[in-house]
């Protein structure tokens, strides 16, 4: 009788093993049948893409001068080659008039977003001004600043073909000079 259960007993284990295999019912955990998604990361903006809009130095604005500020070199402030330079002329004594400026052709009519220069004489007073002839009128396209070596001027959205950087005073030298102009657009 004792080996008629010792059978029985271990023929009913046998029965729970087998269906524990069948049902996944063991020790082990289940794995699931479809793949877990990973979570997706969060979407990111595109950032704005800069433009740069080409500018050449076409001469000089000198309405209360002789109408020439050595006006042949303007193209030194857009070679590319900070080296090189435009200067005003040299003032010894109080710079007297209201300005003067260096006047950059973009080729066709555009909307500045910001102009970068960059000069070997800081210290001047400066603000870009835009308009649609090299001999003007400008209208006012920025706020005012002393020049750095490296100055940034924000651009209100005016547009027009010609830009000008409007000298107001001169540096401690007597001469400004405009080693190279940027001039970038939102893309």
């Amino acid at each position: 009788m004792a080996a008629a259960g010792l059978i029985a007993l271990l023929g009913g284990l046998a029965i729970i093993v087998v269906t524990a295999e069948r049902t996944g019912t063991d020790s082990r955990p289940i794995q699931p049948s479809t793949p877990v998604s990973k979570p997706r990361p969060a979407p990111t903006r595109a950032e704005p893409t800069v433009a740069r809009i080409a500018v050449t130095g076409v001469g000089a604005y000198d309405p209360e001068g002789d109408g020439s500020e050595n006006d042949g070199s303007a193209v030194l402030a857009t070679d590319g080659n900070r080296v090189t330079a435009w200067k005003s002329e040299r003032y010894r004594s109080t710079f007297t008039k209201a300005g003067v400026g260096l006047v950059l052709d973009a080729g066709r009519p555009v909307k500045g977003k910001q102009l970068v220069l960059v000069t070997e004489s800081p210290g001047y007073t400066a603000q870009v001004r835009v308009g649609a002839s090299p001999q003007g009128p400008f209208v006012t396209a920025s706020e005012t600043k002393v020049t750095t070596l490296r100055t940034s001027f924000p651009l209100r959205p005016k547009s027009g073909r010609y830009l000008m950087l409007w000298i107001t005073s001169m540096p401690d030298t007597g001469a400004a000079a405009v080693n190279e102009i940027t001039v970038t657009a939102a893309g």
